[in-house]
C-alpha cells in the first residue's frame, strides 16, 4: 500500500491563509479599500446580497476582533464618551416615542449610528505609533489612485449629468472618479489630502516626494471636481491650521488661494457664479438656500425633537416619503431631531474636535507633528464641509471620518516605537 506523503507546500499556504484571516490589519486594509471594493460589486460584478452588505459584515469583524483588543489592553474608554452616549440614548428614544414609524426609525437610525462603530475600531485596534502610520499611508495611496482616476476624466472630458453644472458657467465637465457624486469626490479629496502632506513633512528622502506627489495629484482632483462646499472646507481647514502653525505660512496660503480664485479657470468661474445675483436668486427658489429654508421649518413644527429620524433630508427621507436632500448635513439633523438632536450632535463634534486637537499640539517638537496635523486638518475639513453637503450620506465617508478620529484619539494609549518620538516639548 503506498504511503501518503504529506503536501508540505500546501500546508504552508493553509497557514498563511490562517494567519492572514486573523490578521486585524488584514481587515483594516480592506477597509481602507472601501471605495473601490463598493464600487467594483455594485457596477462591475453585482452580487445578490454581498453587493450591499459587504461593507456591514466587515464592520462585524473588525468589531469582534476590537472585542479581544478592549480585553487585552483595558484602554479606557474614549474622551467624548458623553456627549457619544446622550446623542445615542436621544436616538434609541425614537423607538419608544414614534411606534408609527419604527421600521423608519430603525432605518434612520441605522443611517446615522452604524458608521459611528468605525470610531471604536479605530479606537482600540492599534497598539503602536508606527502601525498608525503605516494605516495613514495606505488610506494615502487608496485615495491618490482614486484622485488620479478623477484627474484622468477631466484630461479626457468625461460627460457628467447637466444637473452638476449651473447652466450659467463655461465649465466643460467635473470630475467624480469612482464615487457617487463630484461633491463626494471633493470631500474626499479635502479629507485625506492634508494626511498626505502631513507624510511628506513626516518622513525624508524618496518617500517625502512620493506624498507630495499624491498630495498633488489629489488636490488637482479636488480642483477637477468642482465642488465650491470642499473648495471652502479645504480653505477653512488648511486656513486655521497653517495659522496655529506660522502666520508667515498663513499669509502665503491665504495669497495662493487669492491667487487661485482669480486666475485658475474652473475655481474664478465656479466662484464666480456663487456670489451672482442669478444664483442666488435660483438658490433661494429651488435651490440650496430654498431647502435650508425647509429644513428650518420643519424644526419649526416640532422645535425641540424634530420629525423624527429618517423622515427628513436624507436618503431615507427621499426613499420612504419623497423628500428631497437638504445639501446640509446639520439643516438634515435638525429638521429630523429639532434643537435637541442639533445640540447633541455639534456637542459632540466640537468634544471630537477639541480631544484631536489637544493630541496634535502635544506632539509639538516631535516629527509625527505634521501628520497629526494633517489629520486634525482632514476631520474638520469635512465637519466643515458638512455644512453645505449630506457628506455622512455617504457610506465611505461616514467610516472614514470616524475611523480616522479613532485612531487620532487612541495616540495617547500607543507605545512610541519612532526613534523620532521624542517627548514633546512646547
Amino acid at each position: 500500500m503506498q504511503a501518503k506523503v504529506p503536501i508540505i507546500g500546501s500546508t504552508k499556504v493553509s497557514g498563511r491563509v490562517q494567519a492572514l484571516l486573523f490578521n486585524r490589519f488584514f481587515w483594516l486594509t480592506l477597509l481602507m479599500l472601501f471605495p473601490a471594493i463598493d464600487y467594483f460589486l455594485r457596477n462591475i460584478m453585482p452580487l445578490p446580497l454581498v453587493s450591499s452588505l459587504w461593507d456591514e459584515g466587515l464592520l462585524v469583524v473588525l468589531m469582534a476582533i476590537c472585542g479581544w483588543r478592549i480585553v487585552e489592553t483595558n484602554r479606557t474608554l474614549p474622551p467624548l464618551k458623553t456627549p457619544l452616549l446622550a446623542f445615542t440614548l436621544m436616538g434609541l428614544a425614537y423607538f419608544i416615542f414614534n411606534l408609527n414609524y419604527l421600521a423608519v426609525n430603525i432605518e434612520g437610525f441605522r443611517a446615522v449610528f452604524q458608521y459611528i462603530i468605525a470610531f471604536f475600531i479605530g479606537y482600540y485596534i492599534l497598539s503602536e505609533t508606527t502601525q498608525l502610520r503605516d494605516v495613514t499611508r495606505t488610506f494615502v495611496i487608496v485615495a491618490g489612485l482614486v484622485g488620479l482616476y478623477g484627474v484622468i476624466q477631466y484630461i479626457l472630458g468625461v460627460e457628467v449629468p447637466a444637473g452638476w453644472i449651473d447652466s450659467a458657467e463655461t465649465v466643460r465637465t467635473r470630475s467624480f472618479s469612482i464615487v457617487q457624486s463630484p461633491n463626494i469626490l471633493g470631500s474626499y479629496m479635502v479629507m485625506v489630502s492634508p494626511i498626505a502632506l502631513g507624510l511628506a513633512l513626516t518622513e525624508s528622502g524618496r518617500k517625502r516626494w512620493v506624498w507630495l506627489l499624491l498630495f498633488a495629484i489629489m488636490l488637482a482632483a479636488l480642483v477637477f471636481s468642482g465642488s465650491r462646499g470642499a473648495w471652502l472646507a479645504f480653505a477653512a481647514a488648511l486656513g486655521l491650521v497653517t495659522m496655529l502653525l506660522d502666520r508667515r505660512i498663513f499669509i502665503a496660503f491665504i495669497l495662493v488661494s487669492v491667487l487661485a480664485a482669480s486666475f485658475v479657470p474652473t475655481v474664478r468661474s465656479r466662484i464666480t457664479s456663487l456670489i451672482s445675483a442669478d444664483y442666488l436668486a435660483k438658490s433661494s427658489n429651488d435651490g440650496r438656500l430654498n431647502r435650508y429654508m425647509n429644513a428650518y421649518d420643519k424644526m419649526r413644527d416640532n422645535p425641540f425633537f424634530g420629525e423624527g429620524l429618517g423622515h427628513y433630508g436624507g436618503a431615507v427621507g427621499e426613499r420612504r416619503f419623497g423628500t428631497t436632500y437638504v445639501d446640509s448635513y446639520y439643516f438634515k439633523t435638525l429638521a429630523e431631531t429639532g434643537l435637541l438632536g442639533l445640540s447633541l450632535y455639534l456637542w459632540l463634534m466640537a468634544s471630537l474636535l477639541y480631544g484631536a486637537y489637544l493630541i496634535w499640539r502635544r506632539q509639538k517638537g516631535t516629527k509625527p507633528y505634521f501628520l497629526y496635523g494633517g489629520i486634525f486638518a482632514g476631520l474638520l475639513a469635512v465637519i466643515v464641509h458638512n455644512a453645505v453637503e449630506n457628506i455622512f450620506e455617504m457610506p465611505f465617508m461616514n467610516t472614514f471620518f470616524w475611523l480616522l478620529a479613532g485612531m487620532m484619539l487612541s495616540q495617547p494609549f500607543l507605545s512610541k516605537t519612532l526613534p523620532e518620538e521624542a517627548a514633546p516639548h512646547e
